[in-house]
């Protein structure tokens, strides 16, 4: 485990101050929620992730949409890429969203480009393509996203497809 240095009191309700440097490197947001774990006498605190335990359900969606469309499938959380297809593992699972992802996640609207538009999936990658990209939202909530990256012009059928999945998945976490 890194050591950071940085030291704080707890006050009399038992709270502490996550200092800015650490939120800002670990894009904790406010409003955020974290998973509180001991390990002997240590309190480790994690980012928590709605989709825990449901890793090979996504998979299963990524798998379906990309046979019946022949589209390239992502799913993220707020941080990260957690499923897409086997071919793809090695080089976008749980690396970092890019720009493009964090947009659709802060303004809870969805995008699309069907001219080659420039796609920031994960950082630092800029990808000219054709995607539809939804937000993922439950209970007021955006959970990540679910894009579809294409070749070819995305249509209609393929659209509403990841609509379904989108709110199958919000369905399911809710």
């Amino acid at each position: 485990m890194k050591s950071t240095g940085i030291t704080r009191r707890i006050d009399d309700l038992g709270r502490i101050v996550i200092p800015k440097e650490i939120r800002k490197n670990l894009k904790i947001k406010e409003n955020e929620i974290l998973e509180i774990f001991i390990d002997n006498e240590e309190i480790i605190l994690k980012k928590f992730s709605s989709f825990s335990d449901m890793e090979k359900m996504l998979y299963n969606f990524v798998y379906t949409l990309n046979k019946i469309t022949g589209n390239y499938i992502f799913i993220t959380d707020r941080d990260k890429i957690i499923s897409c297809q086997e071919n793809k593992k090695l080089d976008y699972l749980n690396k970092n969203i890019g720009d493009t992802i964090n947009y659709v996640i802060d303004s809870r609207m969805p995008i699309m480009s069907n001219d080659n538009g420039k796609l920031e999936l994960i950082e630092n990658e800029i990808l000219n393509t054709n995607y539809h990209i939804i937000p993922i939202i439950t209970n007021s909530d955006v959970l990540g996203v679910i894009a579809m990256i294409s070749n070819k012009k995305i249509i209609e059928t393929d659209k509403l497809s990841l609509e379904i999945v989108s709110k199958l998945i919000s369905n399911y976490i809710e």
